[in-house]
């Protein structure tokens, strides 16, 4: 193929370039659009599932209980059988004529004459009926308020249903008011609880609660077990002291991982190791929630200057984010390297000028000894000559 007939490459305004410059810039823009946006948009999706998991296993159980609570100091139903139902009777709102008097108002009613019956005011006929719900009826007048607030599809199959919805609606007005006071209620409760729990009878009470009914349980002593043991870490006032940062060499030599340190060791590792040990946590990227729990000597670890918030952040980035006092630059260095040559870590300000390395012991050495067989060799030639010029002896 002939050198002319080769396309030539293509120049920097070529269509090809400005078409790959274009669509570069859309890319750039595109991922800087989603940079800014998933920020509040993981925030917020992130927050409604936290919402929903405290609604569903807190606030509706809370809220249940103390409808259920209300409902049944409130309950003002019957036994079915102490009531019967009569066709000539006119409907009513909500029920038509799906409703039943007490015995002593169906002889009543009976004894009256149809037109007599028709006339009777609505407001009478209402205080006496009694609308039916499996083996139990409930008053017309808590039926008919129940029924105007929520839709037939929803209406409650039991009595204890319905006046679990009365509950909501003629004491708290709506379901959020009912939840705030069933939270507020909750964390009263609580309160006592803990306080009944702190004193030496309740402590004793729950310590032979555990032991002489949980523990004996098969399959539940077991979970209650490990259960306790993860409540008693999260919530026991004992707290894990994350202050100290600080940098150990693992997984081997010369590699450095960042480490927090949670407290002292075990005293029969202490005692094999020959030296105080000190519990690490080594986080793993990206997420430093987890990670290994290790002993290491004192004398092998290294305090960073950096605060518990700054080496989470290390750790989300994966070594992205470097505090601004760790970040390596030439007077940073040079003022570090001062105070370790000084040996006060604590010294500020100080600078030193870092001079080339001098030439080592074994360069020095080879230096001498070459100059020293160089003069041996000066000296050796004179004689050498000497001896060449003397006559030989007869």
């Amino acid at each position: 193929m002939d050198a002319s007939t080769t396309p030539p490459p293509p120049g920097k305004n070529s269509p090809e370039q400005k078409e790959k410059k274009k669509i570069g810039r859309t890319h750039h823009f595109f991922l800087r659009g989603l940079a800014i946006s998933l920020p509040p948009i993981l925030t917020l999706v992130i927050v409604i599932w936290v919402a929903g998991i405290v609604n569903d296993y807190i606030i509706t159980p809370t809220t249940t209980t103390v409808r259920y609570c209300i409902a049944y100091f409130t309950d003002d139903s019957q036994p079915r059988d102490n009531f019967v139902q009569l066709e000539s009777l006119p409907p009513l709102e909500y029920c038509r004529k799906d409703y039943l008097v007490s015995r002593a108002d169906a002889a009543e009613l009976e004894a009256i004459d149809d037109q007599t019956l028709g006339r009777i005011p609505r407001r009478q006929l209402t205080d006496k009926a009694w609308v039916p719900f499996g083996d139990r009826a409930v008053p017309y007048t808590d039926y008919r308020e129940v029924a105007k607030r929520i839709r037939p599809s929803d209406m409650p199959t039991t009595a204890m249903g319905l006046y679990m919805e009365l509950a909501t609606t003629r004491w708290f007005k709506s379901l959020f008011n009912l939840s705030a006071v069933a939270v507020a209620l909750t964390i009263v409760a609580l309160y006592f609880l803990g306080r009944f729990v702190t004193a030496r009878i309740g402590a004793w009470m729950v310590y032979k609660f555990e032991q002489g009914v949980l523990a004996r349980l098969p399959v539940v002593s077991n979970v209650y077990s490990s259960v306790k043991q993860v409540t008693d870490f999260f919530f026991s006032e004992r707290t894990v002291d994350y202050s100290r940062v600080v940098a150990v060499e693992y997984p081997r030599r010369g590699i450095w991982s960042l480490g927090f340190v949670t407290g002292d060791s075990m005293l029969e590792m202490t005692v094999t190791a020959g030296e105080p040990l000190v519990a690490i946590l080594i986080p793993t990227s990206p997420m430093p929630v987890t990670g290994y729990t290790m002993s290491v000597p004192k004398s092998e670890i290294v305090d960073l200057n950096i605060t518990v918030d700054q080496a989470f952040q290390f750790c989300l980035s994966c070594g992205v984010l470097v505090p601004p006092q760790q970040r390596v630059t030439d007077e940073l260095l040079r003022e570090e390297l001062g105070k370790r040559l000084l040996g006060d870590r604590k010294l500020a300000g100080f600078k030193v000028q870092i001079a080339p390395p001098e030439p080592t012991t074994q360069t020095t050495t080879l230096a001498s000894e070459h100059s020293e067989s160089e003069e041996t060799t000066d000296a050796s030639e004179p004689n050498s000559t000497d001896s060449s010029e003397q006559p030989p002896e007869k």
